[in-house]
């Protein structure tokens, strides 16, 4: 049975809005043992000891080492996959998925369809500094963060007073508007409670899309071992509950370009440790370089090393991107299609029927 190995970069824990950690990257791979070893050997020196990414960029002969590494043509887009996801971006597609997909599901409307979270995601997060300032736009954005991490009343109070502050200072009345349902105490309960401990964590849908995309690319099932994570150990349960179970068929859910094969391909979540699995090693390494780019693009400057993995195409591994982007018609996202079923419906009916059986 095949195994794939997955490792994270950019994991800044509570601090999701870092600034100096703007994007969460997960990469995953399905070499062999003997496979992965063999690639690592561009990076051994005398020195030895496992090679990270972090390290190795700070000199010129570590960039060389990875230069070797990346021009290596078994490390192409059939055997690397990776998932990228701009946090502040994540934060603000949370609040569209938590608060308004949900009060509009309420009323019949399904949000997904046609890419609407999409549009949604993109206008706040353009919209909001624009018309509402940056400062009171960070404060909201934050206020949201922590009542998802702690919430307790004094954090409701403090994201409702964030969200005061938002429309007060809005420029633009029909933009007021819309901002409504998230900032409008008196809704909070059709949307706060049954929320999960875990929903603002990027690790969780980066992992449930890699598991998805290989399900996709694979013929036979497969085992899949995570490098260490807190959030991944934590979810391992929902994990192994969306698994499909020996020779049950699996089927497209979702929409247009979003379909995905649920229930999941693989048999198992394991945690592994980079040190035992070179795999793992390989993956940091591929996760460490894509962030080193993203990270650069942000600042508007390319050093050395981003004009390396940039030039290498190492770009052509991400399979999926949660990144702002000025698009707000179904026709500029993609997502011009009115066929296939809501996502979320179709997970929770799975759930719910494997618990009755």
């Amino acid at each position: 049975m095949s195994v794939i190995y997955c490792d994270e970069s950019g994991n800044s824990g509570e601090y999701l809005l870092d600034k100096e950690q703007p994007f969460f990257v997960l990469a995953s791979n399905d070499f062999g043992r003997s496979e992965a070893i063999a690639l690592l050997e561009h990076l051994r020196s005398h020195q030895g000891g496992e090679p990270k990414f972090a390290r190795l960029k700070k000199s010129a002969d570590g960039i060389r080492r990875l230069t070797n590494l990346f021009a290596d043509p078994r490390l192409n887009r059939n055997r690397i996959v990776v998932d990228v996801y701009h946090k502040r971006f994540m934060v603000v597609t949370k609040m569209v998925d938590l608060i308004a997909e949900t009060l509009m599901h309420q009323y019949g409307e399904d949000l997904y369809k046609r890419g609407g979270n999409i549009a949604m995601s993109n206008m706040l997060y353009y919209c909001m500094p624009t018309f509402c300032g940056e400062e009171a736009t960070d404060r909201f954005l934050q206020s949201f963060v922590d009542l998802m991490r702690n919430r307790t009343p004094s954090q409701a109070d403090a994201f409702f007073l964030a969200g005061k502050a938002m429309n007060e200072a809005c420029s633009d009345k029909n933009f007021q508007q819309m901002l409504l349902p998230f900032t409008e105490p008196k809704v909070f309960a059709d949307w706060f409670f049954g929320i999960e401990e875990l929903a603002l964590e990027p690790a969780i849908p980066a992992l449930f899309q890699h598991i998805s995309e290989w399900g996709r690319r694979k013929q036979d099932r497969f085992r899949v071992i995570h490098d260490g994570s807190k959030p991944v150990l934590a979810s391992q349960e929902t994990f192994e509950s969306m698994m499909a179970i020996t020779g049950e068929a699996t089927e497209l859910v979702g929409y247009d370009r979003r379909k995905f094969s649920f229930p999941l391909r693989a048999t198992s979540l394991e945690q592994g440790n980079s040190v035992g699995y070179p795999q793992i090693q390989i993956a940091d390494l591929c996760a460490g370089a894509i962030n080193h780019l993203l990270k650069c693009k942000e600042k508007g400057a390319l050093d050395d090393l981003a004009v390396m993995i940039r030039d290498l195409c190492c770009a052509d591994w991400v399979i999926n991107g949660v990144i702002p982007d000025t698009a707000v018609t179904p026709e500029e996202m993609g997502t011009d299609s009115g066929d296939g079923v809501n996502p979320v419906d179709s997970v929770q009916e799975y759930l719910h029927r494997k618990q009755q059986n």
